[in-house]
């Protein structure tokens, strides 16, 4: 999981100078940074006015929920049977032994819901406009203000990111920056290909940047997009939910299978945190300022996917009962175990 970017703790840093590693990955607008754009799910709408993307954190959505749900929901219960065994108890060093464990316990618990939050209670994304008439960025923070900036005044670059367990993640970051050219003042990720490599990353940089800047631009991503997410101005459904998160592997259906226990987790938790959180809606002077032809030819939203094929949406389906079938009977388990140690 990469929540950089999202919380306090994973914040961008601001009011800094550019870092050298960042001067050497610049990204320059008028260079081809790749000779196959892809859009890797990452179109919400475009027109030929503007192109709606989502956020870095909206592809991996669901797992901080199962994550912190399975560290914290145990966690509690013990607190709690912990607690309710001090009940009677005399022995003021003893009972306070008992209080102290079970405080323990439920700071843990604690940390389990606070994983939570990083899907639950938020926005159901956090999109990223890009209007090429006008030349402005628009993005949604996670406290819910939003970057505006003028296209050509971006200072872009790739960006390694240091993950748990020797990760690495890359993105391309969009600095504002001040007057000197040189101090960063505010920040966002503009492009994050999940599960890809840096060549990936590129593709999808390579999508954005002719929009913006080929003459033909609207009509290239018009005919290189196939699927756009169904989030315009609404959550996304139970069906897609289940579509997206096992899209990760929809070339590998044996792999699908293997590790579903692992995406029947993550779409559960998907589904939880969609259900729990609001969808962002932008200004009326923004939405005033991207107003596109009624008679454009390259309007593409959600409307305009196609069906979903067998394995696109009935595998993953099977796929979800297998893994939830599993993960339940290891929940018995634990629960049975979990039972007789308090026997």
């Amino acid at each position: 999981m990469d929540f950089t970017g999202l919380n306090r703790f994973t914040a961008y840093k601001l009011n800094r100078p550019l870092t050298c590693e960042e001067k050497a990955n610049q990204l320059q607008r008028h260079v081809t940074a790749s000779a196959e754009p892809l859009d890797w799910l990452s179109v919400i709408k475009l027109d030929s006015t503007y192109l709606e993307v989502i956020d870095r954190w909206y592809s991996s959505k669901g797992y901080a929920t199962w994550m912190g749900l399975l560290i914290g929901v145990p966690i509690a219960v013990f607190a709690f049977a912990f607690s309710f065994s001090a009940i009677g108890e005399r022995d003021p060093v003893m009972l306070a032994s008992v209080l102290a464990i079970a405080a323990i316990f439920g700071s843990f618990a604690y940390a389990g819901w606070w994983v939570v939050r990083f899907d639950c209670f938020r926005q159901t994304h956090y999109p990223i406009r890009l209007n090429r008439k006008t030349r402005r960025v628009y993005a949604y923070r996670p406290d819910r203000s939003i970057i505006s900036a003028n296209w050509d005044d971006l200072f872009l670059c790739v960006v390694e990111n240091e993950l748990t367990m020797g990760q690495t993640s890359y993105d391309v970051r969009a600095h504002v920056l001040a007057d000197d050219g040189e101090t960063v003042v505010d920040t966002f990720t503009l492009a994050y290909a999940y599960l890809g490599e840096r060549a990936g990353l590129m593709c999808l940089w390579e999508y954005i940047r002719r929009y913006m800047e080929a003459p033909d631009g609207p009509q290239q991503s018009y005919n290189t997009t196939e699927m756009c997410m169904p989030i315009n101005g609404r959550k996304e459904g139970v069906v897609f939910g289940l579509v997206r998160t096992f899209a990760l592997m929809v070339k590998w259906p044996a792999l699908q299978l293997l590790a579903s226990p692992l995406w029947a987790l993550t779409t559960w938790g998907r589904w939880i945190a969609m259900a729990t959180c609001k969808v962002p809606v932008w200004p009326a002077e923004i939405e005033a300022a991207c107003q596109p032809d009624p008679d454009d030819p390259y309007r593409k939203d959600w409307r305009s996917n196609g069906r979903y094929g067998f394995w696109e949406l009935g595998w993953p389906a099977i796929c979800l009962v297998v893994g939830s079938l599993v993960v339940l009977t290891g929940v018995v388990w634990l629960v049975e175990f979990m039972w007789g140690a308090f026997e």
